[in-house]
């Protein structure tokens, strides 16, 4: 890795450490400001105006980013008051989305599993059946962990404090995430040795390629 690789990958957990940090201390906030609404909202309005933009009928999708906009605006006050339910609708939103994501690959056979595809797109080349079966179970995998942590994110949203909530949503949600690529990279280096593998960075290449 070169030391321009290196910079970039420090700067860019420098960076995801400070949103994560600034994420919790607004769930827990009893009275956030406006600054922090607006820190809450960004991501979800960034993602929202980028499918709106990359939608087929872009100039509906765009009338109604609008409109969400205006109400949005209309309603600062009240949402300032529920920060944490922006927060929550994007966590458990975002781990159902990828649970339905990855389980909805699962029954059309090993080989069209979305892990399966990801490794095929990957490595430019047909993978054996052993192979298709593991990337098949990988994907098992995800869709149950995505489950679990949607699961959680609502029981713990609404039967424990929000700083509790924010802990696993906040903090123990990307570590988590972290320990599966690499406990998955391991188990695959191991179990499949002589294999072709590729690193944690292609396959997120890849997943965003794909989607």
């Amino acid at each position: 890795m070169s030391i321009k690789q290196s910079l970039g990958l420090a700067l860019l957990a420098i960076v995801g450490a400070t949103y994560l940090g600034l994420s919790y201390t607004i769930t827990v906030a009893e009275h956030p400001t406006l600054a922090m609404l607006a820190f809450s909202i960004a991501p979800l309005a960034t993602l929202a105006l980028a499918s709106a933009w990359n939608a087929k009928a872009r100039g509906l999708a765009l009338g109604l980013f609008a409109v969400a906009a205006i109400v949005t605006l209309l309603n600062l006050e009240p949402l300032r008051a529920h920060t944490a339910w922006l927060y929550f609708i994007q966590h458990a939103g975002t781990m159902t989305l990828l649970c339905l994501n990855f389980g909805r690959t699962l029954g059309h056979g090993h080989e069209n599993a979305l892990c399966s595809r990801l490794t095929t797109l990957i490595l430019h080349t047909s993978v054996d059946a052993r192979y298709m079966y593991y990337t098949w179970k990988v994907t098992l995998a995800w869709t149950i962990y995505f489950g679990c942590s949607a699961l959680l994110s609502v029981v713990l949203f609404f039967g424990a404090p929000i700083a509790v909530w924010s802990v696993f949503a906040d903090l123990l949600t990307p570590l988590l995430i972290g320990a599966m690529f690499v406990g998955e990279y391991l188990i695959r280096v191991r179990t499949m040795p002589q294999r072709m593998h590729f690193s944690i960075a292609e396959t997120i290449r890849a997943y965003r390629k794909q989607s």
